[in-house]
């Protein structure tokens, strides 16, 4: 317990310069992933030590859940030899993957994914892919997009699951230390050497600066989500809201705390052979919520929108004890209509504060 106290509390600079080192030692045991530039967007790819790292990058269309829990991945083949009897085969084992640069809003929705993953269906897929991952983390100065409340979610500040979290100052970053494997693979990069005073001035005055760039959008806590949530059930403003809705999914598969999969199987016509799958989906998607007997027990855009709402906003924190929204404003930018879960929470909580449009 000392030992993790005293590591919370290492912070090292590390030279920019030093960015292809890092990923050269990462590149040793583990995929290495990061954000890069593609055109006038950003997305996750994979980064040998030449590569530009795009550190100063707005949020990314898809989160880095998906190589934890890929958008489609192959469960197992199986196959008939010639006795009639089928033998199935899973997937090779795949390299641990190295996430640099995640900002606090990515880093919570890592931890929703392992909650879901560990306490509703059990998966060891995805939580062993989390177990064996390597995670810088990236503190952001200002709001990557204008439709993000990351401040009023309170992902603004996670660290976790990281092993190392960094402070972007210029030609250096500083380090803190979460883990002893985040530190073993730091001082294999680069001398510890601590933060300078003038770094740590530098940095609490950063700090300082960036709160007052998060705007407050909304003028509760998360945690009262639910109560609120709980007393709109029959508010207009799900039908209101819903008309507009196109069913489209998008929301759901940008989010990164949206966790809901399908499993499907495709053979062969003569039945000798087959793969099974899971795939993304989620409730917004028409027939999500249709079940054996072809009853669908949320069959409009109203309860179906409601239901991604109250999820997120009332049940996750109730089975996981975290709000389902960080506040990323992915869902937001990405509607083709432009619904925003933001001025969802804001009506169901009473207004908004200072800089609350939508």
């Amino acid at each position: 317990m000392r030992r993790q106290k005293a590591m919370d509390q290492e912070v090292y600079r590390f030279p920019r310069s030093r960015l292809g080192a890092l990923i050269e030692r990462l590149a040793r045991d583990y995929r290495v992933v990061g954000p890069v530039r593609r055109g006038a967007e950003h997305a996750w790819a994979d980064v040998g030590p030449g590569a530009e790292l795009a550190l100063d990058y707005p949020t990314t269309m898809l989160p880095p859940r998906q190589f934890f829990a890929p958008p489609r991945e192959l469960l197992f083949r199986f196959r008939r030899g010639a006795d009639g009897r089928y033998t199935c085969h899973e997937p090779e084992a795949e390299r641990p993957v190295a996430l640099l640069g995640v900002h606090g809003c990515d880093l919570t929705g890592l931890r929703v994914l392992r909650s879901f993953h560990e306490s509703s269906c059990r998966d060891r897929v995805v939580t062993g892919r989390l177990d064996r991952a390597f995670i810088l983390g990236l503190a952001c100065w200002a709001p990557c997009t204008a439709e993000a409340f990351c401040r009023d979610m309170a992902s603004l500040e996670s660290e976790a699951p990281a092993a190392l979290y960094a402070w972007d100052l210029g030609d250096v970053l500083l380090v803190k230390v979460l883990t002893a494997r985040g530190r073993e693979v730091l001082q294999d990069v680069t001398a510890l050497e601590a933060a300078t005073s003038d770094e740590q001035v530098a940095l609490r005055h950063r700090l300082r600066v960036r709160h007052e760039a998060f705007p407050s959008h909304l003028r509760f806590p998360p945690d009262r989500l639910a109560v609120a949530l709980e007393a709109a059930a029959d508010d207009l403003l799900w039908e209101a809201t819903a008309d507009r809705c196109l069913s489209c999914g998008r929301c759901n598969l940008v989010c990164p705390t949206c966790t809901c999969f399908d499993v499907g199987d495709e053979g062969t016509l003569d039945g000798a052979a087959a793969v099974r799958f899971r795939r993304w989906t989620g409730c917004q998607v028409p027939g999500f919520s249709k079940v054996a007997g072809g009853r669908d027990f949320r069959p409009t855009r109203a309860q179906q929108l409601r239901y991604r709402v109250v999820r997120k906003g009332k049940y996750m924190p109730e089975r996981y004890g975290m709000v389902g929204c960080t506040g990323c404003g992915r869902c937001i930018a990405h509607c083709p209509t432009h619904i925003s879960i933001r001025e969802i929470f804001r009506q169901v909580g009473g207004g908004g504060g200072a800089g609350a449009a939508a």
